[in-house]
């Protein structure tokens, strides 16, 4: 359930801006979950803010709300929001989103936006899910924040340290297709996915193909010989973020000699170690004659390909 839901019982693409009005007819202070800036905050102050709940439990932003005011009773002080909204002169929830993925390192997930425009500006609420992958840092001071006393405070050394060992790496997958063509001609297809909800950065991967004459339609493939073994291998490393379901990968043309013959991938990302696949495929029979993932002796493997004995 997001924070929206939890607080207003209405999901963000049902939020409208008379529930945020009617909210504040009533006195209301923030919580460990809830965040209230005034519509002149600096976009600078909100990544602090974001960083911090995405390194704890999460929680809701409200860009707009009333000024804050000091209340006391006793020696009991508290702030607390009431009244008419405060609007902000932020462009759009398009260039918000973008300013928080490029000033939070890493660039957060899930955060969603509700936005609300009339003439006297716009008012945003940020529903934060706490983060798989902290800690996050702010860029605009370069520290680290967590939220505590319902304020977003520096994180000491310790709790980064215990952040980073929280958190999680996306899980890379490798597909091999084949296809035949004619009797010495297979379309080979190749395509690296994320099956997680983490997004992997710098995704590579490594194509080897052993015991093929050679392949085509695909410039960046170089043949390579080495103690006495020929290879076919390509390397490509993305600058892209890759997110879940969505491919990467290669397409090529491959003449093979009607005997078996081997495709080893590799594949890693900037946070992920590195993971093999490894096929032998009989174009006589059309079919994967052996299969393994990681764990494999290439050379042995090699052996059982009649165009190596």
């Amino acid at each position: 359930m997001s924070f929206t839901e939890t607080i207003f019982n209405k999901s963000i693409k049902d939020f409208k801006i008379d529930i945020l009005i009617e909210y504040f007819t009533s006195e209301q202070e923030e919580t460990d979950i809830l965040e209230f800036k005034c519509g002149d905050v600096q976009i600078e102050d909100l990544y602090k803010e974001i960083a911090a709940f995405l390194n704890t439990e999460g929680g809701l932003i409200i860009v707009g709300s009333p000024r804050e005011q000091r209340k006391s009773k006793g020696k009991i002080h508290k702030n607390i929001c009431i009244g008419e909204l405060t609007y902000t002169p932020f462009r759009s929830k398009d260039w918000l989103f973008q300013k928080i993925m490029s000033n939070i390192t890493p660039p957060p997930t899930g955060i969603k936006i509700f936005e609300h425009i009339d003439d006297n500006g716009s008012i945003y609420m940020l529903d934060i899910p706490q983060s798989d992958t902290p800690p996050h840092q702010s860029n605009s001071d370069g520290r680290y924040y967590i939220r505590l006393e319902c304020e977003a405070k520096p994180a000491p050394h310790g709790i980064i340290k215990a952040l980073f060992n929280k958190r999680k790496n996306p899980i890379l997958s490798t597909n091999i297709e084949i296809l035949p063509i004619n009797d010495n001609y297979d379309n080979i297809t190749i395509d690296i996915t994320n099956e997680s909800n983490i997004p992997a950065e710098k995704v590579c991967f490594l194509i080897n193909i052993f015991g093929v004459d050679k392949i085509e339609n695909n410039k960046g493939i170089e043949k390579i010989t080495a103690n006495n073994i020929s290879r076919h291998s390509y390397q490509y490393t993305s600058e892209t973020i890759l997110v879940k379901h969505i491919n990467m990968g290669v397409e090529f043309k491959t003449k093979h000699y009607n005997s078996q013959y081997l495709i080893y991938v590799a594949y890693w990302s900037k946070d992920l170690d590195i993971e093999n696949r490894v096929v032998i495929y009989n174009p006589k029979n059309e079919k994967i004659e052996n299969e393994y993932n990681n764990k494999f002796d290439i050379s042995e493997e090699l052996k059982k390909i009649e165009y190596f004995k």
